[in-house]
């Protein structure tokens, strides 16, 4: 029976780490300058999912914290654009899969981290393609060439797709390594990383609850908002007459003109039909599982706190050892809070 309540604890922080994660956690870390927070986000689910399965390996755990992570999405980031829960389910899903036992837990990790980075990888690539056409790739074929000189038109777009694609795929094998080891790794991260109380210490409840509250309304994204700004460069620069390779006027434009009218029907006709539906769904489900949402809305803010507290600590490193110091600070503190 006590072990029974331990675990229920350790999925009730869990489930409000990854909550945490999916709504705070990439403004906390925009400090980091780089152009791969969407991928640190992804993978911080991706791990508190496999640590789900591993502590919580009870039939419908990971589906259950899918649909209570997507309610506080909701709640923490109502202007979360439809793409957003897609990746939460998806990732829920996938997981529920890959963790209906312990029995090859390291493989289970590995695959799992692997298959949905690599998804979300090849989303990017798909999304791209959908908005802008076959044709964006082929300007930027020739546009590269056209830049160096070169006779025959060479296929950069695929060397681009594939290298995104592969960093996925890559920092997905990694991640599920990583993920695999923690179990095991925890009691020994405790003497290290453990905040002292005064730490972990709520002074002040507006200041929290306002941290858990995230501000984020931006709904297209910011990749492709560049990618639209830079197709309007090229075109400009076909119009002026002056000495660089570009491509054809008319080609650009439509381009253009075609992502114009994708997303303009997106964000203003399917995007918020879906979401509404998507909404009305979560709200009834919210329904369900009150007793669920309310303990884990009274570990949002002791959770968010450890999550600023963590990467305060682990300004000392530098790149991926800083990630790595942050990490521990967080897991320790979830299931070992003082």
């Amino acid at each position: 029976m006590e072990s029974a309540i331990q675990n229920k604890q350790f999925y009730y922080r869990l489930i409000a780490l990854w909550a945490v994660c999916e709504g705070t956690l990439g403004g906390i870390i925009h400090g980091f300058q780089l152009p791969i927070t969407g991928l640190i986000v992804g993978s911080s689910a991706i791990i508190i999912i496999c640590l789900i399965g591993y502590f919580v390996p009870e039939k419908g755990a990971i589906l259950k914290a899918t649909i209570l992570v997507a309610i506080f999405k909701l709640m923490l980031s109502p202007h979360s654009p439809i793409g957003a829960y897609y990746a939460v389910f998806f990732q829920g899903i996938l997981g529920e899969l890959f963790f209906m036992n312990k029995r090859h837990y390291k493989i289970s990790c590995i695959v799992f981290a692997t298959l949905a980075l690599a998804e979300s990888g090849a989303q990017g690539i798909l999304v791209a393609t959908i908005i802008y056409g076959t044709d964006f790739w082929i300007a930027v074929n020739k546009f590269i060439s056209g830049l160096t000189h070169q006779a025959t038109v060479t296929n950069y777009s695929l060397y681009i797709g594939g290298a995104f694609l592969l960093l996925h795929i890559i920092v997905g094998f990694l991640i599920g390594i990583t993920a695999s080891k923690i179990p095991a790794h925890l009691p020994t991260w405790k003497m290290d990383f453990q905040l002292r109380q005064t730490e972990t210490s709520q002074k002040n409840s507006d200041v929290n609850e306002k941290n858990a509250i995230s501000k984020k309304r931006s709904k297209i994204r910011p990749a492709l908002f560049v990618i639209w700004i830079l197709l309007c460069i090229i075109w400009m620069l076909s119009v002026i007459d002056i000495e660089i390779p570009f491509i054809e006027q008319q080609e650009v434009l439509y381009i253009i003109m075609r992502s114009f009218f994708i997303l303009l029907t997106w964000y203003f006709l399917v995007g918020p039909l879906l979401l509404f539906f998507m909404k009305k769904w979560l709200m009834k489900q919210q329904t369900k599982m009150q007793n669920s949402m309310q303990e884990i809305l009274l570990l949002i803010p002791a959770t968010t706190h450890v999550v600023e507290k963590s990467w305060s600590l682990s300004s000392s490193k530098k790149g991926i050892l800083r990630l790595r110091t942050f990490l521990k600070y967080v897991l320790v503190n979830t299931f070992f809070p003082q």
